[in-house]
């Protein structure tokens, strides 16, 4: 019809009218005056939109498409707590209704609680045992374990979308974004020029609005810069940045961006630049002040950073994440009581802050207050029970204070909510190695698994290593020693600091169980030779084993 037309060849003054005339025809219609308003939401009109679907549920209160479209709308305009009493007021009626409860997942999706998002995984869930292809439930169910950090299962729902739906161009957008996540920059790359091609071959159509397809646009070229960054092309990453800001001059995250570049280029003056662009659109955006406060910290100039937080504080005196990020100024300075302070304002304002309350473990760390490190850690758990984080944060903490079966106990149960805790399953191999608080064969399965997952981490060869040695495997473990070793090496080379001493020794002591005395006897005095340089706690049992070679 004429009006599509004119939308298509983005003639919107022309669309605009033919539209109206299209409402006005069957005005006493619900649906009639509903294309008036989805020509306005078509167009990022999103008030007009709005105030049109009001107008027709108002009239007709049974109109259920017309609550759904009101919903969206309200989300889409950032108005949550309209939108959920529209989707409350469907599911009053039918409790399985599959599009309310598609919307009530996507409003859930907009909290910060991971509490948040297993609700909204769980109504998605319901709707695909209901319609197992559904288009919409599939993408965002994509989305939320995105968010929710479950990669893998991201990876499972975006291919199930693909396989069902392979010309849905957000798919193909999903597909890139779980990429980026993984670090594989590579298809990334190549997944987000495939799909910019497939955008300017894509001409509008019901499904597809002028306005969709120009934010698909803006944020492929977003995760096409993203993903030359990682592979440190800057200069293709600063010209899709700047492309999708012309698409989009009012992202704050396009500006963080191109302030990466700049940091990648050693150009903070122009980072400070483009984060105070973003601070001009929003006065507590996170990232820009975060990124503000690095610079300014790394430049020894906290008193700009507390002026510039102090600003948006005065602004938004109650933004638990404001407070947060004072604290850490605070942290920079080494002022433990002032950052203490600012983290528990933050938990004040929002109990479930988890980061603050990651920050102060840090900081009782730090301080050496251990016991009070442990407590902070212990209250994400009671917030988050699922948190294998936390979990693993205490097992290293109770291992430093050698409460062995403490760290056994929390290393285990890291495990139990998330089995690819690898920093778990290394430490408690150590453990189990170490002090015999656990099956061996166990113990040589969970160091592999680090080892697997995290090939280039010494400290991890090193645990497998010692793990074969204390199970009599004495060609493994001098092969995975030597491994830790060379790449510990490398990695001290890159960073212009000392090797770790305690490679060399347990290498050392493998050599020995093997029966290469001359290269044992090696291995070792270079441990200690290191040890004049650097720490190195087996220092006196080193020179105990060197002297039986």
């Amino acid at each position: 019809m004429l009006a599509s037309f004119y939308l298509i060849n983005k003639r919107l003054a022309k669309a605009e009218e033919a539209y109206k005339a299209l409402a006005e025809l069957d005005k006493d219609k619900p649906e009639g005056r509903s294309v008036l308003g989805d020509f306005y939401g078509a167009t990022g009109r999103l008030d007009e939109a709005i105030a049109i679907y009001q107008e027709v549920i108002t009239k007709s209160p049974d109109y259920t498409q017309g609550h759904y479209r009101l919903a969206e709308l309200m989300l889409n305009h950032g108005d949550i707590a309209n939108a959920k009493a529209e989707v409350d007021g469907i599911l009053k009626k039918d409790a399985k209704d599959r599009q309310a409860m598609i919307l009530r997942a996507r409003i859930e999706m907009q909290g910060r609680d991971q509490n948040d998002l297993k609700a909204a995984i769980a109504d998605l869930q319901e709707v695909l045992k209901q319609e197992p292809n559904s288009r919409p439930a599939l993408f965002f169910m994509a989305e939320a374990n995105f968010r929710a950090g479950q990669i893998d299962q991201a990876r499972v729902f975006a291919g199930e979308l693909e396989r069902n739906y392979p010309e849905y161009l957000p798919g193909k957008l999903m597909q890139v974004q779980i990429n980026l996540a993984s670090g594989d920059a590579k298809s990334a790359l190549q997944g987000s020029s495939q799909l910019l091609d497939r955008i300017t071959k894509t001409s509008p159509d019901r499904d597809t609005s002028p306005q969709m397809l120009a934010d698909l646009r803006a944020n492929a070229l977003v995760a096409h810069g993203s993903a030359a960054l990682q592979m440190r092309d800057t200069k293709t990453a600063r010209q899709d940045f700047m492309m999708a800001h012309d698409a989009s001059p009012n992202s704050t995250d396009i500006y963080v961006n191109l302030a990466a570049v700049s940091l990648a280029e050693n150009k903070a003056d122009e980072a400070v630049g483009f984060y105070n662009n973003a601070l001009m659109i929003d006065n507590a955006n996170f990232n820009s002040l975060r990124g503000l406060i690095n610079i300014y910290a790394s430049h020894n100039q906290t008193a700009q950073a507390h002026a510039r937080i102090d600003q948006s504080i005065a602004s938004q005196p109650n933004n638990a994440s404001l407070h947060f990020l004072k604290g850490q100024i605070y942290g920079f300075e080494k002022n433990a009581a002032g950052a203490e302070g600012e983290f528990r304002r933050a938990l004040e304002i929002d109990s479930n802050y988890l980061a603050a309350y990651s920050a102060l473990g840090a900081l009782f760390v730090n301080t050496n207050q251990q016991e009070r490190a442990i407590a902070e850690y212990n209250k994400i758990v009671e917030k988050r029970p699922d948190n294998a984080s936390a979990y693993t944060l205490i097992g290293m903490l109770e291992m430093n204070r050698q409460n062995i079966d403490a760290a056994v106990d929390n290393y285990r149960k890291a495990l139990a909510r998330d089995e690819n805790s690898v920093f778990a399953a290394n430490n408690l191999a150590w453990l189990y190695a170490e002090y015999g608080k656990g099956n061996m064969d166990e113990a040589v399965r969970l160091a592999q698994t680090a080892v697997q997952a995290n090939p280039g981490v010494p400290s991890f060869s090193d645990t497998l290593g010692w793990v074969y040695y204390k199970k009599g495997l004495y060609g493994a473990a001098a092969e995975q020693l030597k491994k830790a070793v060379t790449v510990d090496e490398e990695a001290a080379r890159r960073s212009n600091s000392l090797p770790t001493p305690t490679y060399y020794f347990h290498l050392g002591v493998a050599l020995a169980a093997k029966g290469d005395k001359a290269g044992a006897r090696k291995e070792i005095e270079t441990a200690l030779r290191l040890s004049e340089k650097t720490s190195f706690p087996e220092a006196a049992e080193a020179r105990k084993t060197l002297a039986t070679l």
